[in-house]
């Protein structure tokens, strides 16, 4: 009696980790120092470095499509 295993392979493309880079740690840094510097806050720049990112992301979020790939085995 065999049982049937399944598991899940999940992709994701070089383009989505360059994204993420660019923009969650190098945007993230870039903003942390951008507020600190002038406003001598680091609780100011802490909370902007969070939330810049997400705010970029979402601006362009509308500009793409979504692609599904499914793989079967």
């Amino acid at each position: 009696m065999t049982t049937k295993q399944e598991f899940v392979v999940v992709v994701v493309p070089m383009s989505e980790i360059k994204k993420f880079i660019v923009i969650d740690i190098i945007g993230g840094t870039a903003l942390y120092y951008m507020i600190k510097l002038p406003l001598h806050s680091v609780m100011i720049g802490m909370f902007g470095s969070m939330i810049g990112p997400l705010l970029i992301r979402r601006s362009l979020r509308g500009r793409r499509s979504r692609k599904t790939y499914t793989v079967l085995f």
